[in-house]
Formats: structure tokens, C-alpha cells, sequence
């Protein structure tokens, strides 16, 4: 489990689904993390870059939902929430 911005905070527990291109990038196609209360939505693709550098080539293209709407960048998460990473797709 991965831990984010705690220092002293309360912890709160985040399911991340993955989809296309990110998934394959990151190898699974969803995990659960643990982050400290105030993390957005913003500061968990930022973790993402860090960790998956591929994933930055996406940044501006990625849509980010959470609970199944749009997740703005400055939407602070809470304990439970469901995020999913939709890049974009192609095709015809």
C-alpha cells in the first residue's frame, strides 16, 4: 500500500482504477492507497508522474473521475473514494 502526504494527518484508504494505456503502464488494473486527509485529485496524478513517468506523455489528456464524475484537479479526496484514470482512446 502507498502512503502520500500524511505527516500527521488522518489516513484515508483510495481505490485507483486504471484503464488502456495507464493500466499497462502501471501493470494492474486497480490498487487501493493510502493517503493522509487533503489530497486532491491533482496531488494523486502528480504520485502517479512520480512513480510512472510514461504517464506524464498523457497528463493533458487524462480524465480523472471520481465516484464516477468528473474529478476536477482540486477536488480533495475522502476515505472510500473510487478513482479512475481514463486516458484517451482511438479508433474508428
Amino acid at each position: 500500500m502507498r502512503i502520500l502526504h500524511l505527516r500527521g494527518k488522518k489516513r484515508m484508504r483510495i481505490k485507483v482504477k486504471l484503464y488502456a494505456a495507464v493500466r499497462d503502464i502501471v501493470g494492474v488494473k486497480e490498487e487501493t492507497l493510502e493517503f493522509g486527509d487533503g489530497t486532491t485529485v491533482s496531488a494523486l496524478l502528480e504520485d502517479y508522474i512520480r512513480r510512472f513517468p510514461q504517464i506524464g506523455r498523457y497528463r493533458d489528456h487524462l480524465i480523472l473521475s471520481v465516484n464516477k464524475e468528473y474529478g476536477a484537479p482540486a477536488r480533495v479526496l475522502r476515505d472510500g473514494d473510487e478513482v479512475s484514470f481514463l486516458p484517451p482512446v482511438s479508433g474508428g
